[in-house]
């Protein structure tokens, strides 16, 4: 090959590559197009006002700086909020997806009745929230609902409540249903990364004498490592950001005792006409969330996973 063609070729690869690049894109373009429009533009506009006062009617947005973020700090319900989305943060993370865990090793281990299994386990999270939350204030309900009329059938009278009223029962109550409409998610994930381990390594382990508790510990838990990750990354994240459950529920009470960050932006902007204020605490709800999940994937990558 002369010297002059070794360009030639060297050149005619760029351009290939760039074309490769180029027609890519072009597939891309539509769903950019749609990110953009939906996602970045809305967020640009909510960080926007979040330095102007609206009240959601009129044209006029006068900006007025950090007042916002000031009323924000300032308001006591907002941060209690943050504590019970927390709470619904805990209990999703280590409850939920324990169960979630739970149920998806129990039907890999056992194929007798798995696709029943596999379809009862996913059922509730196909219902509407609207469903659901209606279903269970009937349940729940202190004269005619059945977990009531359960307990005192069986003698237990002096455990009834009032549970979506009361505020020692109230936040558990919404956040157990939270739990059993949500945990199929966590199964379904947990159940296609159990696929994907070998075999041969619980024949393996079988053959070396371990039992089910060691099987679990030294093959299935490190296998699941980027899959566990990834569900809890995102579980964590849904039940920070949880509305629909507690506005059927409880709509944030009694007394704000199942308030969540969501619901009282919801609240400050379309009940109390203060979009801007609503806007701004939905921009420390979104950093307290990118932090969370910044530190969750450092956490996970310090102790052995890897979820690229």
């Amino acid at each position: 090959m002369s010297a002059l063609s070794v360009p030639a070729a060297t050149g005619a690869a760029r351009s290939r590559r760039l074309r490769r690049a180029a027609t890519g894109y072009l597939f891309l373009l539509p769903a950019l197009l749609l990110i953009g429009a939906f996602t970045l533009l809305p967020f640009v506009q909510g960080v926007a006002l979040s330095f102007q006062s609206w009240d959601g009617v009129g044209r006029d947005t006068p900006f007025v700086g950090l007042r916002n973020y000031e009323r924000v700090l300032g308001d006591t319900i907002f941060w209690a909020s943050l504590q019970n989305a927390a709470v619904f943060g805990l209990i999703g993370f280590l409850i939920g997806n324990a169960i979630s865990l739970g149920m998806a090793v129990a039907v890999s281990t056992n194929p007798r009745g798995a696709t029943f299994f596999r379809i009862a386990y996913y059922l509730p999270g196909v219902f509407s929230v609207v469903v659901v939350g209606l279903t269970f204030q009937w349940l729940l309900q202190p004269s005619v609902g059945l977990l009531n009329r359960t307990l005192i059938a069986l003698g237990l009278a002096t455990l009834k409540h009032n549970w979506l009223s009361e505020p020692g029962t109230a936040l558990p109550s919404v956040a157990a249903v939270y739990v059993w409409y949500h945990w199929g998610f966590g199964f379904l994930l947990f159940l296609a990364g159990l696929q994907g381990v070998p075999r041969e390594l619980y024949e393996a382990a079988s053959i070396d004498g371990a039992g089910s508790w060691q099987r679990f510990r030294y093959i299935t838990w490190p296998q699941l490592t980027p899959v566990t990750t990834i569900v809890c990354i995102l579980t964590l994240l849904a039940a920070l950001q949880i509305f629909g459950t507690v506005q059927v529920l409880t709509n944030g009470g009694p007394a704000y005792y199942t308030e969540v960050p969501t619901l009282r932006i919801y609240k400050e902007g379309f009940a109390s006409n203060r979009f801007g204020s609503a806007a701004a605490m939905s921009v420390v709800f979104g950093a307290i969330l990118m932090l969370l999940s910044v530190a969750q994937i450092w956490f996970s990558r310090r102790f052995g996973a890897d979820v690229d």
